[in-house]
Formats: C-alpha cells, sequence, structure tokens
C-alpha cells in the first residue's frame, strides 16, 4: 500500500462519519419541514404542555433549570477554552496536544466559531425574526406566532430561530465524533441526548421552540460535515482531521 493510499485510507472512517451526519441531518431536516408545514401550530400546542397553572412557563424561575442551563454552558466554555489551549500548545510546539495534531484543534475551533456563533447567532437568531415562546401572544405576549420555516419580522435580534445553546452542544459533540471516529457512534449519540436536553430545557424557559432545537442539531450536523470535507480537501488527505 502507497503512501498516499494509506493517507486515504485512514481517512475513511471521518468521511463516513460526515456522510451519516449530511443523511442523518438532511433525512431529520426534511421530515421536520414536512410535520411543521402540514402543522404549523405544532410547536404552539407541545409549548403549551410546558406552561404551568399560572400561565407561566414551568421552568423559567426554576433554580433547577436555571442550574441546568448554567451547566451546559460551563459545558460549551469548558470546551471553548480546551479547544484554544489546544490550537496555541498544537500551533507554537509544532507537537501533537492530547493525542490530537494542530489541524484537528483547528478544526475543533472553525466548528465552535462557524456554527454556534455565525450561523446560528449572528446568521439566523440575528435576522430571521422569529419571537420566542414567551413573547408570543398564545403564552401572554405581544409577539405573532410564526411557525419556524416562515421568515418574521416580530423580533430585530437575538430571536428564537433556532436554539443557539442547543447548537452550541450538538456542534462540540459532532465535532468530536470526527476527532474521535473510533468513538463516532457514541459521540453522535451522546450529542443527541446533551443537545436535546439543552434544549429542553430553553424549551421550558420559555426561551424556544422544538423545532428550534431540532434544526439546530440539523444546522450544526451539516456545519461539522461540511468543515470536515473543506478541511480534507485543503490538506488532500495527507493529515485527514
Amino acid at each position: 500500500m502507497t503512501a498516499s493510499s494509506a493517507a486515504i485510507g485512514a481517512g475513511d472512517p471521518q468521511r463516513r462519519t460526515a456522510k451519516l451526519l449530511i443523511f442523518g441531518a438532511l433525512l431529520v431536516g426534511i421530515v421536520s419541514a414536512i410535520v411543521f408545514s402540514i402543522y404549523p401550530n405544532l410547536d404552539l400546542a407541545i409549548s403549551q404542555l410546558l406552561v404551568d397553572s399560572q400561565h407561566q412557563f414551568s421552568g423559567r424561575d426554576s433554580p433547577f433549570f436555571n442550574t441546568a442551563r448554567l451547566l451546559f454552558n460551563v459545558l460549551f466554555y469548558g470546551a471553548c477554552a480546551v479547544g484554544l489551549a489546544g490550537c496555541i500548545i498544537s500551533l507554537s510546539t509544532g507537537r501533537p496536544w492530547l493525542s490530537l495534531s494542530s489541524n484537528k484543534w483547528l478544526f475543533l475551533a472553525v466548528c465552535v466559531v462557524v456554527g454556534p456563533l455565525a450561523i446560528a447567532n449572528l446568521g439566523f437568531k440575528d435576522h430571521w425574526g422569529r419571537a420566542r415562546p414567551s413573547t408570543v401572544v398564545e403564552f401572554g405576549g405581544s409577539k405573532a406566532y410564526t411557525p419556524p420555516l416562515v421568515k418574521s419580522q416580530e423580533c430585530p435580534r437575538n430571536c428564537s430561530f433556532f436554539s443557539g445553546e442547543a447548537s452550541s452542544i450538538f456542534v462540540v459533540c459532532f465535532a468530536a465524533a470526527l476527532l474521535f471516529p473510533a468513538a463516532a457512534s457514541a459521540w453522535i449519540v451522546t450529542g443527541l441526548i446533551l443537545g436535546g436536553l439543552c434544549g429542553f430545557v430553553r424549551m421550558v424557559e420559555g426561551g424556544h421552540f422544538l423545532s428550534d432545537v431540532i434544526f439546530a442539531g440539523v444546522f450544526m450536523a451539516l456545519t461539522v460535515a461540511v468543515i470536515q470535507m473543506l478541511f480534507s480537501a485543503i490538506s488532500g488527505n495527507s493529515e485527514p482531521v
């Protein structure tokens, strides 16, 4: 086996994982788009289940859910701190750190910046205009409800679609699935569970609808997979992510 073919073979697990993320994201995204198009008020019906007898979202002032939200934020920013340290140490020394080479640390950094920051927060949340559950008329607010895939003007910035905090958990775990291909399935499942739980916390607090969480996972899976493919193309598969 030549060095070139060996390198390509080494990249196979990552490519398979990237394709799995793309296929899964497209499948979930298309099915969800169809369901929410047929039942445009499904988000309202689900959010109604999270409202208490006082017509307030049950987790809005809950110490338990506030703590859970804090823990998810600590998890994300902790991953960011480790990623930054990995970039600095591996690039400055020219050697791997924690068994990951510099391009792998850069991959994680790019995923975090492009996914939750650029696409979720600066992109959709600041331009899609979907009002958060706690601010719509149906739950005591003054804003009009809009389905997930309908662009609106009800919110100027930091809006509901799609969840930035759920995105932050999804993107870290999906990126880890590509960094540690031997445990890719475990990382994807972990991402779905933790990202879903993070999204549920935000739903109970009235910050997001179910579709905001679902599409956060969809967009982050696609983002990580595309970034992986770009890194592999740039490296020529000689040192695949």
